[in-house]
């Protein structure tokens, strides 16, 4: 693989990443769980003053499944590190984004989540998480939202940017998959209609969620068969783009039990 350190220095430029297909996930949860989710993890860096002690087990794991493990002194690890302060482990990990030609939805009921150029990256990573945690099929960003391989996007979404399918997509390419698979389109919105308990909710669904700013583009809005919104007391500001989705995303789960 070469030098490791290098490559991890590479890694930090979104072109490199995305022609070599790695990810660096930093810190002791996120390479666990990189680890326990079967990705192909393919090597740890870890300071000296944590590889004997809080992430002994983990260094060990890694090293019994073959995998390149390299100890640096602090400071050596400090300097590549992306965080401001550092846990002392990184992994670098194959993944990407998958295409929509290599996405099918299993057939029965499905929820999507599309992200609309959503352009935090911590907003990006906890969609994808509380997607994978609420059960949808898969998670789908639209052209103009964030980096998804970036280092932020990867802390947010935690081990689900692992478990669960992330896929990078136009929008034109994302409405012709969705009526392909028979999912019916709702796009949250703040002047939309409440999601009620006992409200008919399509069997298969995808949930769109817009631009922090701009909200969702209109030619997904003239595409959605209802455009859905979290009730809240008058006064109320708009809510964070992905606690929105998380609100929306469970009504929609709960609405017909």
């Amino acid at each position: 693989m070469g030098n490791l350190h290098s490559l991890i220095r590479d890694l930090q430029r979104r072109k490199a990443r995305e022609r070599r297909g790695l990810v660096v996930a930093e810190g002791r949860r996120l390479v666990a769980d990189a680890l326990a989710s079967g990705a192909a993890v393919r090597a740890v860096l870890a300071a000296g003053d944590v590889a004997a002690g809080p992430a002994a087990a983990l260094i060990a794991d890694a090293a019994a499944r073959g995998i390149q493990v390299e100890v640096v002194a602090r400071a050596e690890f400090d300097a590549l590190a992306d965080t401001e302060t550092p846990s002392g482990v990184l992994a670098v990990v194959e993944w990407a984004p998958l295409a929509l030609a290599a996405v099918r939805l299993e057939p029965g009921p499905a929820v999507v989540l599309v992200l609309d150029a959503v352009q935090d990256p911590g907003n990006v990573g906890t969609m994808v998480r509380t997607a994978f945690a609420l059960g949808a099929r898969c998670t789908i960003a639209l052209d103009g939202s964030a980096d998804l391989r970036s280092h932020k996007v990867l802390r947010s979404a935690m081990g689900a940017i692992f478990r669960h399918r992330v896929v990078q997509a136009r929008a034109e390419e994302c409405l012709t998959f969705l009526e392909a698979e028979g999912v019916v389109l709702w796009a949250a919105t703040m002047d939309g209609a409440p999601i009620v308990p006992g409200a008919q909710v399509p069997q298969r669904l995808a949930l769109a969620v817009g631009n922090e700013g701009g909200g969702i583009r209109p030619e997904l809005l003239t595409r959605a068969a209802l455009r859905a919104a979290v009730a809240m007391r008058p006064g109320a500001e708009s809510l964070n783009a992905a606690v929105a989705a998380g609100i929306l995303l469970h009504q929609v789960r709960d609405a017909g039990r």
